[in-house]
């Protein structure tokens, strides 16, 4: 199953839609999106920092924003109880904002 991991500080690109559903965006991730929904969302204050929060993918819209790469993905979320407490994993260096997509079981 796919998955992929966010550094969210303090829950900035979460907002309930009606627990247990998130909406989690904007993400810079269009071209992997489409074969996430099913997998699962991790977001963690840091790399170093097990999940906050996590869950089912269960759709993504893309929205336009005034970013450099304007085409933005927004995720809906199922919150499960696993997707809490996951560590990071994927890629790792000192700049990286997210894992992309990682196959299998994190």
């Amino acid at each position: 199953m796919p998955s992929i991991h966010f550094i969210c500080r303090g829950g900035l690109n979460l907002h309930v839609v009606k627990h247990p559903v998130y909406e989690c965006g904007v993400w810079d991730v269009e071209n992997d999106a489409p074969k996430l929904v099913g997998g699962m969302l991790y977001l963690h204050e840091a790399k170093a920092d097990s999940s906050y929060f996590g869950g089912r993918i269960e759709s993504f819209r893309v929205v336009e924003t005034d970013e450099a790469h304007s085409l933005r993905v927004v995720f809906t979320v199922r919150s499960l109880r696993e997707g809490k407490g996951v560590r990071w994993c994927g890629a790792a260096h000192g700049m990286a904002w997210t894992s992309g997509v990682v196959e299998g079981d994190t």
